[in-house]
């Protein structure tokens, strides 16, 4: 009997203890869950596929001699070293042609795109199959 006397409060203390914890690595959960977030939006197919798309064709423009909107503006005829490429929306993706022969698929998915020139700068907007925009802007020097 004198042993539960002794034991009084013991689990009030318990609680405020448990509730500590909890206050503590609750943040940290949730920090988990929005780093898990931002990982899975970054590791999305379309993603990538954008960003290496974007990527090919800055290797494109880097060394352009010249620069032609074509077909209204769903594609762009760049002349680099003597060759000559067209990069254009066709059915659902964005191709590459070299000198207008065979094609090879640079980007898939994609509904509707819009090439324009402002000055030294091409803007992208890509419109993919499920209702995303993406949009990209590069500036180029011409020799």
């Amino acid at each position: 009997m004198n042993r539960v006397a002794d034991e009084k409060g013991f689990t009030f203390l318990n609680s405020l203890f448990e509730l500590l914890l909890l206050m503590i690595f609750l943040p940290l959960i949730v920090l988990f869950f929005v780093f898990i977030r931002g990982f899975f939006e970054e590791a999305d197919p379309r993603t990538a596929e954008w960003f290496l798309f974007a990527g090919e064709l800055q290797s494109y423009l880097s060394g352009a001699e010249s620069l032609v909107i074509i077909n209204n503006g769903a594609g762009v005829r760049i002349v680099q070293g003597g060759d000559e490429y067209d990069i254009e929306s066709y059915d659902k993706f964005i191709r590459k042609q070299k000198f207008r022969l065979g094609h090879e698929v640079m980007l898939t998915g994609i509904k509707k795109t819009s090439f324009s020139l402002r000055g030294h700068s091409l803007l992208l907007q890509a419109e993919f199959t499920d209702g995303i925009i993406l949009e990209e802007e590069y500036v180029f020097t011409q020799p």
